[in-house]
């Protein structure tokens, strides 16, 4: 707790970060929300327009490129020559990474649930389903993408292979996942390869919310696929995170 307290307190010296990831995303939504209006599916709920297809399409798509920001947490101290002491300290190696990564998860809930609520007046952005099941989506997504970081830190020798890798996946997975671009206007071939990036499952899982008028039991299989991804990438980050290994920031 000492730990998660001290990384929102640098959060919360950062605010340009959250209203970033907040207003980028509307901006965007706004552009394309025309170009999604003709994708959105037959029998959706009436008055579905481009806006729900849209937003919950860049919240997905900015939380996975921004997954790797958990990361910076970690280099940071080898930056400022404190990780030695962070490791002398009575905590365990899994409380210093459930501490650094936890504050990220929050603020990755935060952002998509303030995104789809300045959509709402912005862009005429509506939910047709239940709030608590979005809320279940939006939280199963942050925790399976900000533990994906921790992963691309544990692989990670110097902040900018991080920023690379961090860039490279979080692209990856908002495309070919079906967050940038709706699944119906991309090559067959994707619908193929889709269900292997936990961002299908969380686009999957907002539409059918926000488009279908989904409840808890309709988002069970997303968020336990999400969950499921949780799980390896914890498990990897386990058997690959190493607390004496020598990093470089910025180098």
């Amino acid at each position: 707790m000492a730990i998660l307290r001290h990384e929102l307190r640098i959060i919360g010296t950062m605010p340009g970060t959250t209203l970033f990831g907040i207003a980028m995303p509307i901006v965007l939504a706004a552009l394309t929300q025309g170009l999604f209006t003709s994708a959105v599916p037959a029998g959706s709920a009436d008055g579905t327009g481009g806006a729900e297809l849209a937003v919950p399409g860049m919240a997905v798509a900015f939380a996975a490129l921004g997954a790797g920001r958990s990361g910076f947490a970690f280099f940071r101290d080898y930056g400022w020559g404190t990780w030695d002491r962070l490791r002398a300290s009575p905590a365990s190696t899994l409380d210093i990474v459930v501490g650094k990564v936890a504050p990220w998860v929050l603020m990755s809930l935060v952002q998509m649930l303030g995104l789809f609520a300045a959509a709402t007046p912005l862009l005429g952005f509506r939910v047709s389903g239940s709030w608590p099941a979005l809320v279940l989506v939006v939280s199963a997504t942050a925790l399976c993408l900000c533990t994906f970081g921790a992963l691309m830190t544990a692989v990670s020798r110097t902040s900018q292979q991080l920023n690379s890798i961090s860039g490279v996946c979080g692209l990856a997975f908002a495309a070919l996942g079906g967050a940038l671009v709706p699944l119906s206007a991309l090559p067959d071939w994707v619908d193929t390869v889709a269900p292997a990036f936990p961002t299908y499952w969380a686009v999957r899982g907002l539409h059918a919310v926000v488009l279908d008028q989904g409840g808890l039991p309709d988002v069970a299989a997303p968020t336990g696929a999400l969950l499921a991804f949780t799980a390896l990438f914890a498990l990897l980050t386990t058997a690959r995170f190493r607390a004496g290994e020598s990093k470089v920031y910025w180098g």
